[in-house]
């Protein structure tokens, strides 16, 4: 029988999803359909199979990141972030490892989908994710245990789902605005890594993890946040308008709120601050589709 000490199976398969994120990961796709979209009619068994991708992406690095953290020893009973059932023992490596196996398959079969729908180059796109997914805390140099997890985001959460779903959309990748979102919403992703690892930022530590907070420094953290954020948002000028800079002013409310709560949260009160910036990222793609539309009620 479950008690509140004990999830039930069924949540214990949608924490390991880490379903807070799923929605971030989804942001870059969002940017890609909408700036497409304002540039003319979708095909829209493009757009279903660009968020199937991006969803299953997203679960499929999340699984494989657990499940490579708990063979290096890096989950432990001290780490504050959101139930891992792996390291908790609720699930057994078996069941985690098939999940992983089913969410790269739904990935392949999406994205074989759009390869023979596109163009065959982008098996190669294919590749470079599935790689990225394992690179990322696994492999001979994993990227998050060396300070460069942060990087990986920005390509894999910014450039590579951004640029790859507009040209699947339209046929070029030579646009500059489109880099600009690509970046922008890259730079927003950014920050939940930034969030995650100023919470684990002693745990890191002691399992040698050298994130780049742990080889920055705490203080740091912050900084990094607010500069990431206001980045973020100036590389937007391609689509400024006067009311669709009026609208981005919530988003700026929601900003300088979780900023400002992550300069004093400590240990678990983080989570609930890296609940908001992936929040704020998805808000952020939402008000950049708005933002377009708005410059083309302008034009």
């Amino acid at each position: 029988m479950t008690t509140a000490s004990s999830p039930s199976r069924s949540a214990l398969w949608l924490g390991l999803t880490r379903p807070r994120t799923l929605f971030s990961g989804l942001s870059s796709v969002l940017v890609a359909l909408f700036y497409a979209a304002s540039l003319g009619p979708l095909d829209w068994v493009k757009v279903v199979l660009l968020i199937v991708v991006a969803v299953s992406a997203q679960i499929g690095s999340n699984i494989a990141n657990d499940l490579i953290d708990y063979r290096k020893g890096a989950d432990t009973q001290e780490r504050t972030g959101p139930l891992r059932p792996l390291s908790r023992g609720l699930l057994t490596e078996g069941e985690v490892r098939r999940a992983l196996y089913l969410s790269l398959l739904l990935l392949l079969g999406a994205g074989g989908a759009l390869v023979a729908l596109s163009s065959w180059w982008l098996i190669l796109v294919g590749v470079f994710v599935v790689l990225g997914i394992f690179a990322y805390s696994g492999g001979p140099y994993p990227l998050s245990y060396h300070g460069l997890g942060d990087v990986a985001v920005l390509i894999f959460f910014g450039w590579v789902p951004t640029v790859t779903s507009f040209y699947i959309l339209r046929g070029t990748v030579m646009d500059l605005t489109l880099w600009h979102l690509a970046t922008a919403i890259g730079l927003a992703s950014m920050n939940i890594l930034v969030v995650n690892n100023y919470r684990d930022v002693a745990e890191d530590r002691k399992v040698g993890k050298r994130t780049l907070i742990v080889r920055m420094g705490q203080d740091f953290a912050p900084r990094f946040y607010l500069t990431l954020g206001l980045l973020s948002m100036g590389l937007l000028y391609p689509i400024y308008s006067f009311w669709g800079m009026l609208l981005l002013l919530p988003y700026v409310f929601l900003f300088t709120h979780a900023h400002r709560a992550l300069q004093v949260a400590q240990g678990a009160e983080l989570n609930r601050v890296l609940g908001w910036t992936a929040r704020n990222v998805f808000f952020l793609a939402l008000l950049i589709g708005a933002m377009l539309l708005l410059r083309g009620c302008e034009v």
